[in-house]
């Protein structure tokens, strides 16, 4: 079959469009460090477990695992609600009650660090992504559909110091999810230093070992 000119364009278009859409998006999200030190994850867990738990559900973290961050038994206590140690984060809101509120069940958290690419930045941005329009309508820019209102109310805040501090929640929140997703991520980058030195140092004790026997061939 014979393709056109204008059938190829229109082709190129269809399969291309994702990939300028995922370049605006990335071009979109604020150029920030997220952190990931114990203090700076235990305070995003605070945030989580105190604002985001409201909806979501972190169900692949389980209570006692908030201990690897530095929270004591009797500060986890407060947040089961009922449940055991051992079971899974769960929103207070329930499905139906999600349903009725935004016409569907809010994501659960636990892996939505790697659900996109640069997953920690997009959580931070979209969270001080909101802004109030002319109408008084609050608007996500970075993500226009989004049925999650500002939570931390950053479009509404005027005062500076309290968006600042607003800035620190979002990057803490950002940093408790990526660890969520990846609890031992922080383990591999500290084992890493010490398997690239190992590599090191048996690659030049094989080089020695080359150059000895082939000195000797010679």
């Amino acid at each position: 079959m014979k393709l056109t000119n204008a059938t190829l364009i229109l082709l190129l278009t269809f399969l291309l469009a994702p990939t300028q859409l995922l370049a605006s998006e990335q071009q979109a999200l604020r150029d920030v460090e997220i952190g990931h030190q114990p203090e700076e994850i235990k305070r995003g867990a605070l945030v989580a477990l105190n604002l985001c738990v409201l909806c979501h559900s972190l169900k692949y973290v389980k209570y006692h695992n908030l201990q690897e961050i530095g929270f004591l038994p009797n500060e986890i206590e407060p947040f089961l609600r009922g449940r055991e140690m051992s079971q899974g984060i769960l929103s207070s809101t329930t499905h139906e009650s999600a349903n009725d509120l935004f016409g569907m069940v809010p994501p659960d958290l636990s892996l939505m660090a790697k659900a996109r690419q640069n997953g920690p930045r997009y959580i931070y941005s979209l969270l001080l992504a909101y802004h109030e329009q002319e109408n008084s309508a609050i608007e996500n820019t970075l993500f226009p559909d989004v049925k999650m209102p500002d939570v931390l109310g950053y479009s509404v805040e005027e005062d500076e110091t309290m968006r600042l501090e607003m800035e620190q929640m979002a990057l803490d929140v950002s940093a408790f999810l990526a660890w969520a997703a990846d609890p031992r991520a922080e383990e591999r980058r500290s084992m890493g230093k010490y398997v690239i030195a190992y590599l090191v140092i048996l690659t030049l004790m094989l080089y020695l070992v080359k150059r000895k026997t082939w000195a000797r061939l010679g």
